[in-house]
């Protein structure tokens, strides 16, 4: 379509069983449906599903095969991104450690030397 959009419309049907821009598919799934020759594609994009529809067995890799081949596919997906692992630790944890250093400090099972390096390694986060 002009608009950067395709659509699928299954043999024997007048409506479209789905229309999505292309940009925005990234990829696909196909799991088995309840009739034997039938599948279920769904098209996936940014982690989402697009479309799903009910095909023949056989289809799904050629509709696949179709939109993997298009100049536009994935061209408007957004990278995934996934937030590193902070290394400071919630305001109450860090709580709760220094009371635990305090206490081995108090106990003399810590210097004073360790219990200042241990707490700044906690604060440090």
């Amino acid at each position: 379509m002009p608009d950067g959009s395709a659509a699928y419309l299954k043999t024997g049907a007048l409506t479209q069983a789905f229309r999505v821009q292309i940009g925005d598919v990234t990829g696909f799934s196909v799991t088995k449906s309840r009739k034997l020759l039938e599948r279920q594609l769904n098209v996936l994009g940014n982690g989402t599903q697009l479309a799903s529809v009910s095909v023949d067995h056989g289809t799904p890799e050629l509709i696949e095969r179709w939109f993997r081949s298009h100049p536009l596919f994935g061209t408007r997906a957004t990278p995934v991104t996934v937030a590193a692992p902070t290394a400071s630790l919630p305001a109450s944890l860090i709580a709760d450690e220094l009371r635990k250093l305090g206490d081995l400090k108090a106990e003399g099972l810590l210097t004073d030397e360790e219990f200042l390096a241990q707490k700044q390694r906690l604060l440090d986060g």
